[in-house]
């Protein structure tokens, strides 16, 4: 093995080492301190022949230490490990060393490669991220080198005999088969059949939960409230149906979560005489979630990350919902939740949106209900301060109807109210007689609470929403990103003939000023997008869509071939084409043909045909370097040029390399031959 065969073997074994140990880091299989610690052991292995001449000395120190390694591996597989894959990844990690630390044949290359390529095994259940992609691409091609290197290596010490400088060549193999590679298993993705579950549950789910999102309303609290910028979800409005303009430029666009009946007085609750049904489904159909009201239809694609919370988001009014879940829970209040708390998830609804006066509608599912128990629920109280119900006389009358009130108090709200983050102690023991009357300011819940009580005093039924403003719109990926600093609070009120309308009496939409995303960042959050919807939930469904989108392609082409002038034209098109293609393939053949010629003739001839071009002496087509001398015979250059000739066949046919006596030969026929082309008359 030549030195530099050595550094190239040496250089892809330890690159795709690291590539092994960035693919753990990034499923979050150890942290940062462990990340820098396994690079600075690995770093360590590179001087293992110096530490090899301080161990063999002393008779058995090599087993003892790899014994008390052992030993450290299996007390921390038994302390630390919190499944299977843990156990799995410090076993990789432990034989990685060990083969770096003992590195001498080929076959410890081979087995090196081999470690590394289980790392991203172990990684790939546990990381969503696009990184992983480059890490994979580079992997193969690194790895492929390495192969090929260590193939090459083995048959030259079978033969004994040298391999030349091989490194520059097998790169571009590895890379060419790489391509070949990558191109296969894209086709594979498409083809093999999903399954639910593509790997073991070696790992117990350990997704970063992003806390903030709340299933009640809690008045009282005081102090500073963070504008936390952790994106919770993506929502991409994929259509709107029996409306006009674009989706995303609806009014009043929002994302409920959970709504509340039951206050009192400082919290809002979902009550216990909650009706709810859990379905379950058997077939790949919608769970239906409200009863159609004949309005337009909007399509939404939602990406949620993990927010300890089972509650599905959608834009009110929300009519069914698309889940891998095969369960479904739906309340009477509109809420629903699926087994999500734990894990990104992507699901589809679709919604009718509030659009328009609700007072015009007249929809007889949506009839104001004659039951006193739900007239009690959605108005119920407990004992409130007699100021809030006298302030809500006040502000409504002269109310032509139950939303013409709601919307009076929304008004008022908005601006005799302060929207603040900085919430103080409550001077007194009701929080929302301190909010109206004191204090004068407060948040969206304050705002919201606020109405949905007075509403309630005048016995019109109200109810309280937790959810998200529609959040920052992202025009390179078309779907709005939804941050935690979104969560918003508003208010449900019910309207005779179109059932609950939204009304949001907070002015923070108005106050907040939020910069906008630099457009590079916007860029990379829609290819992790891309990445997620397109790789990681490539589904069956989506399969066999692209399946029927094939099918359909080839039967409307096919249609189309049959008719008789189609035929011709196309006939005539294709046959102009193979003549083209042809072409194309001739004179690229020639091209490359001459390119490898000029590429693999030495320098020193290449000097010597300038010369002799000098004096139109110039090569004829097919003519060889030997012809090109006999031709030239009798002329003042030909003598410089019978050992240029010969050197030149020399390197050119015998693939052999001039030593320096053969060098000095050829640099004095060239300057014989310099000498020569400018001395000589023409």
């Amino acid at each position: 093995m030549t030195p530099f065969e050595s550094r190239a073997l040496t250089a892809a074994i330890y690159l795709l080492v690291v590539d092994g140990i960035a693919a753990l880091y990034l499923g979050g299989l150890f942290g940062l301190a462990g990340f820098l610690a396994l690079l600075a052991l690995v770093a360590g292995s590179l001087w293992q022949e110096s530490l090899r001449r301080v161990v063999a000395p002393v008779p058995g120190l090599g087993p003892v230490l790899v014994g008390v390694a052992g030993g450290a591996l299996v007390v921390e597989i038994v302390t630390a490990a919190t499944g299977m894959l843990d156990v799995f990844v410090h076993l990789l990690i432990f034989l990685l060393l060990v083969k770096l630390y003992t590195l001498r044949t080929l076959r410890d290359a081979r087995d090196v490669t081999f470690l590394s390529f289980f790392m991203l095994v172990a990684a790939s259940p546990v990381t969503t991220s696009m990184v992983f992609l480059g890490l994979f691409v580079t992997f193969l091609v690194v790895g492929t080198w390495l192969l090929m290197l260590r193939h090459l290596m083995y048959e030259a010490d079978i033969v004994a005999g040298p391999t030349g400088r091989i490194g520059k060549e097998v790169l571009r193999l590895a890379l060419a088969a790489s391509a070949v590679t990558v191109a296969v298993t894209a086709l594979l993705f498409l083809l093999i059949p999903r399954v639910g579950q593509a790997a073991l549950p070696l790992r117990s789910q350990s997704s970063r939960i992003i806390a903030g999102f709340t299933e009640h309303v809690q008045l009282g609290a005081f102090g500073e409230i963070e504008a936390d910028t952790s994106m919770v979800m993506r929502v991409r409005l994929a259509s709107l149906s029996g409306a006009d303009g674009p989706p995303e430029q609806l009014p009043m666009l929002r994302w409920r979560g959970i709504a509340f009946d039951h206050f009192d007085g400082r919290t809002w609750t979902v009550s216990r005489s909650t009706l709810k049904l859990t379905l379950r489904r058997d077939r790949p159909v919608p769970f239906p979630v409200h009863r159609y009201y004949g309005g337009p239809v909007l399509t939404q694609e939602i990406y949620l990350e993990p927010i300890d919370s089972q509650m599905i988001f959608g834009a009110p009014r929300m009519l069914q919902l698309d889940t891998r879940s095969e369960f479904a829970t739906i309340d009477d209040l509109g809420n629903v939740a699926v087994p999500l708390a734990t894990a990104r998830a992507q699901y589809t609804v679709e919604s009718e949106p509030e659009l328009g006066d609700p007072r015009q509608a007249d929809i007889a599912d949506a009839r104001l209900p004659h039951d006193p128990r739900w007239e009690a629920r959605y108005t119920q109280l407990p004992a409130i301060s007699p100021r809030i119900r006298a302030l809500a006389r006040e502000i409504t009358a002269g109310s032509r109807d139950p939303y013409d009130a709601g919307r009076r108090l929304s008004t008022w709200l908005g601006r005799e109210i302060a929207y603040t983050r900085v919430l103080e102690r409550p001077a007194t023991d009701d929080p929302l007689e301190d909010f109206l009357f004191v204090r004068r300011s407060g948040n969206c819940e304050y705002f919201a609470a606020s109405l949905a009580v007075m509403l309630r005093s005048l016995a019109i039924p109200a109810r309280v929403v937790n959810g998200f403003q529609r959040g920052e719109w992202n025009p390179y990926g078309r779907y709005f990103m939804v941050r935690l600093r979104d969560a918003h609070s508003w208010v449900e009120v019910f309207v005779d003939g179109a059932g609950w309308v939204t009304l949001d009496p907070s002015p923070r939409a108005g106050i907040e000023t939020v910069a906008a995303q630099p457009p590079a960042l916007m860029w990379l959050d829609s290819m992790r997008v891309s990445w997620y919807r397109y790789v990681v939930s490539f589904s069956l469904h989506d399969q066999l869509a692209v399946v029927e989108t094939v099918r359909r392609s080839t039967w409307d082409w096919s249609a189309t071939a049959l008719e008789p002038w189609t035929w011709r034209r196309g006939a005539k098109l294709g046959a102009g084409l193979v003549l083209a293609v042809g072409l194309g393939l001739m004179l690229g053949w020639r091209r490359h043909r001459a390119a490898a010629a000029r590429a693999s003739m030495p320098s020193f001839y290449a000097r010597a045909l300038r010369l002799l071009a000098r004096r139109g002496v110039v090569p004829r087509a097919g003519e060889t370097a030997r012809e090109l001398m006999r031709r030239a015979a009798g002329a003042a250059w030909a003598a410089p040029l019978v050992p240029i000739t010969a050197a030149y066949e020399r390197v050119r046919f015998g693939d052999l390399a001039l030593d320096p006596d053969e060098m000095a030969t050829v640099e004095a026929a060239l300057a014989t031959l310099t000498l020569a082309v400018r001395t000589k008359g023409p």
